[in-house]
């Protein structure tokens, strides 16, 4: 029974990792016709392409989508974080129907929620800048970073809270001292997910950047359109690696945090 959990468990990985691979050997593939398993002719004049001869606009699109990722994370905790412990731990009037209307823009088609924001942005003149892009991408972040922060709230309860109040405890020396620690997993989990979110979106990165914001997306997409697939394939690569080491490094910071918890509490 456990060598076919193992065996299994291996499979799924490398089904998972198997279009990777295949990815990979495609950036550098110049001639691989069906059915030969393996590229006839490989170089790196695709590499060359996109490193050298538009390594301006790679770089360019790689620092535009860490911005916005980075931006929209912390926009949607800044917001996520107050919202949830409303929700958790307040009664008032409407909390159920306020619950249901943040799950909107994931519920409803997302070219409908796209297409209303961009009028309004238009009026304020936000479309085809890096603020209204951030807006749009937040929208659709919002959702899941509340809902993971309301679980993480119920899990958490506010009678450590209460103690530190009664104790005679500020507000702010409460939060950073009792509250923060408490929630920081549920933090991470809604950062991530919030930045995962914001650097994979295409349209409506398209629809509210007007061309103008260049994320990896909207680099990446033309290319497979165009048929040029060994370029796109070099572009996906480099949306994953972007990603993977902007997660391994949050990952990084996280685990010197509770290394170090007890000089937090110094």
């Amino acid at each position: 029974m456990i060598r076919a959990s193992k065996f299994i468990f291996y499979l799924w990985v490398f089904i998972s990792v198997a279009p990777l691979l295949v990815l990979a050997i495609l950036t550098f593939s110049t001639f691989w016709p069906y059915p030969a398993l393996l590229p006839e002719v490989m170089s790196l004049d695709y590499y060359y392409h996109v490193f050298v001869q538009n390594s301006a606009s790679t770089w360019r699109a790689v620092t535009t989508s860490l911005t916005l990722a980075v931006l929209v994370a912390l926009i949607s905790l800044a917001v996520a974080v107050p919202a949830a412990k409303a929700l958790t731990h307040h009664k008032f009037f409407g909390k159920n129907f306020i619950k249901m209307l943040v799950l909107v823009p994931i519920i409803v088609p997302g070219i409908a929620v796209a297409i209303g924001n961009q009028i309004s942005m238009i009026r304020f003149g936000l479309t085809g800048t890096l603020l209204g892009v951030a807006i749009i991408h937040t929208v659709f972040a919002m959702p899941f970073a509340i809902r993971i922060m309301c679980n993480t709230f119920e899990a958490v309860g506010k009678s450590l809270e209460v103690q530190a109040t009664v104790l005679g405890a500020g507000f702010m020396f409460t939060f950073w001292r009792v509250t923060f620690p408490l929630i920081m997993p549920g933090l991470l989990a809604a950062f991530t997910l919030s930045f995962t979110i914001s650097i994979a979106q295409y349209v409506t990165t398209l629809m509210i950047g007007g061309g103008r914001i260049i994320t990896l997306t909207v680099l990446l997409v033309p290319f497979v359109q165009g048929g040029q697939n060994h370029i796109a394939a070099i572009y996906s690569l480099l949306l994953i690696v972007v990603a993977v080491i902007s997660l391994a490094l949050m990952e990084h910071v996280v685990k010197r945090y509770y290394n170090f918890e007890n000089v937090f509490y110094a």
